[in-house]
């Protein structure tokens, strides 16, 4: 279970927290999560396929873990998130800060974070909405569990997803020309199968 100190806090407490651990502002409410191996073993493989096209088509750059915080949303004092990996494009690279720990004013053009059961209802209900606010144009939810993903394009639906794709499909987004990221090949890389899933605790 993710450590959770209630609210009401701003993004001054959150700069506050210790530097090394993963704390997030989520409505007033810091929240401190870890990644568990399956997590970070997709994150890394997301993270290299998208790093590997970017090399080719320098359209911006692919991080993980990076905190942000977007000052021109409602209620932006109440709400600091660190999405899993995100893809920044080249226009928002002039705003971007190698000194800070907290980028402000860089706003992703799509957010990933793969879903624990232990923050389900952050990364399925209250991130969708920090996201639409502040910008961000995509939003995938992998869940390497279930072997699903879910796709948001705020431009389209602002509240549902605009597709739900499985591990056995490829992945693309119109904000990354010619870019595909299949899924079955990194199903593969990372031994998963549906008969070997573990239940949930």
């Amino acid at each position: 279970m993710p450590a959770t100190t209630l609210g009401p806090h701003t993004v001054k407490d959150w700069l506050a927290t210790p530097e090394g651990e993963h704390w997030e502002l989520i409505h007033g409410n810091l929240l401190m999560t870890e990644e568990t191996g399956g997590n970070s073993r997709l994150a890394k493989e997301i993270e290299l396929e998208i790093g590997l096209f970017l090399r080719q088509h320098p359209l911006g750059t692919v991080e993980r873990n990076i905190a942000f915080h977007f000052p021109g949303m409602l209620d932006a004092e109440r709400e600091g998130v660190v999405p899993d990996l995100c893809y920044i494009s080249n226009d928002q690279l002039g705003s971007w800060d190698n000194y800070a720990n907290v980028q402000e004013g860089v706003i992703p053009a799509f957010a990933v974070e793969i879903l624990s059961p232990s923050t389900a209802q952050i990364d399925l209900v209250d991130k969708v909405e920090i996201y639409r606010m502040a910008g961000v144009r995509e939003y995938w939810i992998f869940d390497w569990r279930e072997e699903t993903i879910r796709i948001y394009r705020f431009s389209e639906d602002a509240e549902k997803p605009v597709a739900l794709q499985t591990f056995e499909e490829t992945l693309r987004t119109p904000l990354l020309p010619e870019f595909s990221l299949e899924m079955p090949k990194i199903r593969q890389a990372l031994h998963l199968g549906k008969e070997e899933r573990k239940p949930s605790r």
